[in-house]
């Protein structure tokens, strides 16, 4: 019972040490967000893309179509083409469609739907889910809102 008493009191001390010496995690110390969190924080019917993996980096969101994100119009412009490491989708109905270039029309698409609501790392999705024709990632450069139906091909 003694010997109990000793290891709770020595315990206490080390953390006291700990808290007071500043090795234990401070109040001010950043924690760096999730796509759950974007997902659960992101405004009911947009899709939201991030410029690094994990949904951090924000590029920009977008309730309709865009079919170019280089050009000067639409949600995404200039340079946020080719850049998205990670996409959320709070789309109310809709899939996303992400094309490789732009016009929204490309053999070359992945779909993210509503259910999947977010990817958090698009290295590892490929065109046509082939990685002969290279990863997503960094390379998307428009969208489309689409139904199920109109895809063949889905970020895992």
């Amino acid at each position: 019972m003694r010997k109990r008493k000793l290891g709770s009191a020595a315990a206490v001390a080390a953390l006291t040490g700990v808290a007071v010496l500043g090795f234990g995690p401070s109040a001010s110390a950043e924690t760096p967000g999730t796509c759950w969190d974007n997902y659960e924080n992101a405004v009911s019917g947009y899709m939201s893309a991030y410029a690094q993996l994990n949904c951090d980096g924000f590029i920009g969101m977008a309730k309709g179509n865009d079919l170019n994100w280089a050009d000067s119009s639409g949600s995404f412009r200039g340079g946020d083409a080719t850049k998205a490491s990670s996409v959320v989708n709070k789309g109310n109905y809709s899939e996303v469609k992400f094309y490789l270039g732009t016009g929204g029309n490309s053999t070359f698409h992945i779909c993210l739907t509503r259910a999947e609501g977010f990817v958090r790392d698009l290295t590892d999705d490929y065109w046509l889910e082939d990685r002969t024709f290279g990863s997503v990632n960094n390379t998307i450069g428009s969208h489309r809102w689409v139904d199920r139906t109109s895809c063949s091909f889905y970020a895992v």
